[in-house]
């Protein structure tokens, strides 16, 4: 009976087919266990920018914000997409490898313009944001910020994207999303050489004992306000807080101050943009089933500072 119905669905699928054949038109079925949506979705599709946008949002709660960064600061929303770049910074030289590769759109995390709001009057005269300028022009090149959005993804773009790199992705807690529970004790001499190992980063910086026993951490890649880092000093005591960059005179001081009173919070400082850039690397495998056809590559922008 199994081989017989597998048989009708074959003559119907051969039927239909050629039916559409004889009448010019297309005829468009559902597949068993391929919902109608992926089953009509078209794989060599050229995209505009808004398209891809679009589809991102559509995986965020909430979205579109009424207020955010994330907004295309080069390039048009119609314009069509050759390729797509992530990244951390839209570096000049980012820009030059995206062109290299025959892409004209860049999803970035961090501001191309040197500030958080991307605030372009006061740069007019400058040389290397007119530099860039004309760079993007040159090549057609689109940029889209993507910070906010890929925050308030659940789970946390960046965050994800870091604990996949670490192998720590199965510790993961929806419910505290910043907290971590190691399942056996590390020594923070082992977190950093399997962060250094992992994260592709050179340096890093403690405030701490290297020896110290870790077990629990709060997760603050990039730049987070001090305020919120303190306050999960007193909310979580973390054995260690995972920090991208921080103000030395806050969260530095504030755990200074608590190791010499005898609590146990150590803070290991990564650098902003190494401790995001796995998430990016994340955003590009994420999202490439989303646009079957268009080519993402992630090209790093990598740590800015040679230590001497």
């Amino acid at each position: 009976m199994k081989k017989n119905s597998n048989h009708q669905l074959y003559g119907r699928r051969k039927f239909l087919t050629a039916a559409a054949a004889l009448a010019g038109t297309s005829v468009v079925m559902a597949i068993p266990g391929i919902p109608m949506a992926e089953s009509l979705s078209p794989k060599n599709s050229t995209y505009t920018v808004k398209q891809v946008i679009d589809l991102i949002l559509k995986e965020v709660p909430n979205a579109p914000f009424a207020t955010t960064v994330d907004q295309l600061r080069s390039g048009t929303m119609e314009q069509e997409i050759s390729g797509i770049v992530t990244t951390m910074f839209p570096t000049i030289e980012v820009i030059e490898k995206t062109a290299k590769a025959g892409a004209n759109f860049i999803i970035a995390h961090e501001t191309p313009f040197y500030n958080n709001q991307d605030e372009t009057e006061w740069l007019q005269q400058d040389e290397a944001y007119r530099y860039k300028i004309d760079l993007l022009n040159k090549h057609k090149i689109a940029i889209w910020r993507f910070h906010d959005y890929w925050h308030r993804h659940q789970p946390d773009g960046i965050i994800m994207g870091n604990l996949i790199k670490l192998g720590w992705e199965s510790y993961f807690d929806a419910n505290t999303p910043r907290f971590l529970t190691l399942p056996k004790p590390m020594s923070i001499q082992s977190i950093v050489a399997l962060t250094k190992a992992k994260l592709g980063i050179s340096t890093v910086r403690l405030v701490g004992d290297l020896k110290q026993t870790c077990r629990t951490i709060y997760l603050a890649f990039g730049y987070m306000d001090s305020k919120m880092q303190i306050a999960a000093i007193g909310q979580y005591k973390p054995d260690l807080i995972l920090s991208g960059e921080t103000r030395e005179w806050e969260t530095v001081e504030r755990v200074r101050d608590g190791q010499l009173m005898g609590q146990k919070t150590s803070l290991l400082i990564l650098s902003h943009s190494v401790s995001e850039e796995a998430g990016m690397e994340y955003a590009a495998k994420w999202l490439q089933p989303k646009v079957p056809g268009t080519k993402i590559t992630h090209i790093a922008s990598n740590n800015p500072f040679t230590f001497l």
